[in-house]
C-alpha cells in the first residue's frame, strides 16, 4: 500500500513538472548538405530540442530559437547529459524561466560528431558542408516543425570549444540567419607555424596512422589534427583519411609542409578581417578561461578581442578564472542564455 502511495505521488508530481514547465526531446534531422561526404555519415542528424514551458498553451506564439553547437567528441546530449558540471539545459531554462532571469526561448543542439569526432561546423569536399547542414537544413527544420521567430532577429548561435568555433564561423557567414553569437572557450581560432615537443610528438602520431581502424587510438588531439585537416586541407583522392597534413616527418624531426600549411591560415581570427562588415551585423560576445589547458585558446580569444577592437566592431569578451570546461554551466546559466534572451526577438501573442 505504501509503495502504491509512493508510486502515485510520483506519477502526480511528475505530472505537475510537466504541466509547468520545459520539454526536451530527439528531432531526426535530414541533412541533405552532408550527401557529397567521404567518410559515410549519415544524412539523418539527431538534435535535442528544448519546448519552453509555454509552448503547448500559447499556439499563437512564436518563439526565438538558441542554436547551442557541442564540443569535439560530443553530440547532441552535450547538454542534457550532465557533463557540464551536471548541467541539464531543461532544467536551467526552466530556472531561469521562473526566476525571471531570461525569456522563454527553445534551444536546440545538433549532433555534428562524425566518423572524426568533430565536424567544426565548415563546410568540407571530405566531410560534407557542415556549415550549410546547420545555417540552412537545421533552421529549415526548425522553422517548419516549430512556432519559431523565422528571422536573423529570432536565431541565436552559441557554442563551446569546437561548437565555439562553429558559432563564430557559420554567425560571420551568415548574418541574414543569425543575428547574435556567443562563443565559450572557442578552440583552433587560428594555426600556428611552430610547434611545442608535446604537439610534434602528436603531429607524429597523425602522420604516422595510416589505417582508419586506428583512428581513435592514436588519441583526443591527434584525432583534432586530423578532423582539422579535413576542413582546411581536405584531399578527395588521398584515402584514408583524404586529408593532406601540414607537417611531414623528416628523419627524427617533425618538419612543416609549407604547401600544405599555407592552406589552414583560415579560422575565424583570421576571417574576421574579410568578414568585417557582417561581424558588423552581429550581437557578439565571447569568453575564455585563464587556465585553459588547451593554451592557446585564452591567447586567440585576446587576440580576437583586440582586432573586433581595432576594426570598431562592439562585442564583449571576457578572460575569468577557470579551464576549458569547469564553469562552462555557469557560463551558460549566467552569461549566454541571458545574452540571448536580451538581445533575440520575442513575439507573445
Amino acid at each position: 500500500m505504501l509503495g502504491f502511495a509512493i508510486a502515485a505521488l510520483v506519477a502526480v508530481t511528475n505530472q505537475a513538472i510537466a504541466q509547468t514547465g520545459g520539454v526536451t526531446h530527439i528531432d531526426t534531422v535530414a541533412a541533405p548538405s552532408l550527401r557529397p561526404n567521404l567518410l559515410g555519415d549519415p544524412e539523418r542528424r539527431a538534435a535535442t530540442v528544448y519546448l519552453p514551458p509555454s509552448y503547448s498553451k500559447r499556439p499563437l506564439r512564436r518563439y526565438p530559437v538558441v542554436y547551442l553547437l557541442h564540443g569535439f567528441a560530443a553530440d547532441h546530449r552535450a547538454f542534457m547529459a550532465g557533463a557540464y558540471q551536471n548541467l541539464n539545459i531543461r532544467i536551467s531554462m526552466d530556472s531561469l524561466i521562473r526566476a525571471g532571469a531570461v525569456r522563454e526561448m527553445i534551444v536546440v543542439t545538433p549532433s555534428a560528431r562524425n566518423a572524426y569526432e568533430g565536424s567544426f561546423y565548415v563546410n568540407s569536399t571530405t566531410t560534407g558542408n557542415w556549415e550549410d547542414f546547420i545555417a540552412r537544413d537545421l533552421v529549415s527544420h526548425m522553422d517548419r516543425k516549430y512556432r519559431t521567430v523565422r528571422s536573423a532577429q529570432g536565431r541565436g548561435l552559441a557554442g563551446h570549444s569546437m561548437g565555439g568555433y562553429g558559432a563564430l564561423h557559420v554567425g560571420m557567414r551568415h548574418p541574414e540567419t543569425f543575428s547574435s553569437i556567443y562563443a565559450l572557450s572557442a578552440c583552433c581560432l587560428a594555426s600556428s607555424d611552430s610547434l611545442t615537443a608535446a604537439e610534434a610528438h602528436d603531429w607524429r602520431k597523425a602522420i604516422e596512422l595510416d589505417d582508419r581502424s586506428k583512428f581513435l587510438a592514436a588519441g583526443f588531439i591527434p584525432n583534432i589534427y586530423i578532423a582539422l585537416a579535413a576542413v582546411y586541407s581536405p584531399n578527395p583522392s588521398r584515402p584514408p583519411f583524404f586529408v593532406d597534413l601540414p607537417y611531414r616527418i623528416a628523419g627524427d624531426s617533425v618538419v612543416i609542409d609549407s604547401s600544405v600549411a599555407s592552406r589552414w591560415r583560415v579560422g575565424p581570427l583570421m576571417m574576421a578581417k574579410s568578414h568585417a562588415a557582417n561581424l558588423a551585423r552581429l550581437n557578439i560576445a565571447f569568453d575564455a578561461g585563464d587556465d585553459d589547458g588547451l593554451r592557446d585558446i585564452p591567447v586567440r580569444a585576446r587576440e580576437l578581442d583586440a582586432l573586433l577592437t581595432e576594426l570598431g566592431i562592439p562585442h564583449a569578451f571576457e578572460i575569468y578564472e577557470g579551464t576549458h570546461g569547469n564553469r562552462i554551466r555557469a557560463r551558460i546559466e549566467q552569461k549566454a542564455l541571458p545574452f540571448f534572451s536580451k538581445h533575440l526577438t520575442a513575439e507573445a501573442k
